[in-house]
């Protein structure tokens, strides 16, 4: 069993998968507003597993990015526990979510590239405090599928510029929301919150550091973002009528929003000259 767990495939699919089914089930036992919460949660125990518990203060961006992202896991909870909601929850994730970014790329702000990459991230990260917050009825499986989408994004492009650890992180909080969608297909049973939106968060740091911190070609992210909308593409896809027409509806949306980091997948495959990782 050990062995089994050691393997870098079971480490960032099947072992989150199943984290992420655990938790966001027994989170919604305990409170059914805090199910979406499992997402991050199960990241942060898949980061524990794998690469180990970060010192503190962390020496390093991956050491930051944990303790970021478990400050936004409680963020996101307390908020979500005591039913915030509105601008006042999208104010709290927004000045999370920069002072991380800040705190994370700090070390690499020294060009006019990383000052550029930080300023995109930034924008995205407003993007997805705001944009997200602005909708009165939240429907869980767009947010979970752009997070899916942008997890895949930054796992695939990080795989291929043989960045493993990252590659890793990223897939395991893809494998993560997965876990989350399953439990929402063909019915739709949790909300989203701040929780699920802090686990987007981490999406954009996990984005941050491979873009800041290593030679991978990060650049085609960009081409992932439309995957963020997928919320709108709800709007224009029919629901359809009774169980099979609305897990017919959530899937098609999964799949759109899916398509952009497939493209931005193999948009760093191409700038590789369709060389494979070693990893």
């Amino acid at each position: 069993m050990s062995e089994l767990l050691q393997d870098p495939f079971v480490q960032s699919s099947v072992l989150p998968l199943l984290v992420g089914l655990i938790l966001v089930g027994v989170l919604h036992l305990l409170r059914r507003s805090l199910a979406a919460a499992g997402i991050a949660a199960g990241f942060l125990v898949v980061f524990v597993l794998v690469i180990g518990l970060p010192a503190l203060p962390p020496p390093s961006s991956m050491g930051k990015l944990f303790w970021a992202s478990a400050l936004g896991l409680l963020l996101g909870v307390g908020a979500d526990a005591a039913g915030l909601r509105g601008r006042i929850a999208s104010a709290v994730l927004a000045v999370w979510l920069a002072a991380s970014l800040l705190w994370i790329a700090l070390p690499a702000l020294d060009s006019v590239a990383a000052g550029v990459t930080v300023l995109v991230l930034l924008g995205t990260a407003a993007w997805v405090a705001f944009a997200r917050g602005s909708e009165k009825i939240e429907s869980p499986t767009a947010p979970a599928a752009s997070l899916l989408a942008l997890a895949l994004a930054v796992g695939g492009t990080a795989l291929i510029g043989s960045s493993a650890s990252i590659a890793q992180m990223a897939l395991a909080l893809a494998a993560s929301a997965g876990g989350f969608l399953l439990w929402n297909w063909p019915v739709e049973r949790h909300g989203w919150g701040l929780s699920g939106r802090v686990a987007t968060g981490i999406a954009l740091l996990l984005a941050a550091v491979l873009a800041l911190f290593t030679q991978t070609q990060a650049a085609v992210l960009l081409l992932a973002l439309p995957a963020l909308l997928a919320g709108r593409v709800r709007r224009v896809i029919p629901q359809g009528d009774g169980l099979i027409g609305r897990a017919a509806s959530s899937a098609a949306v999964t799949v759109v929003a899916v398509l952009p980091a497939l493209v931005a997948i193999g948009a760093a495959y191409a700038l590789t000259g369709g060389e494979a990782s070693p990893y």
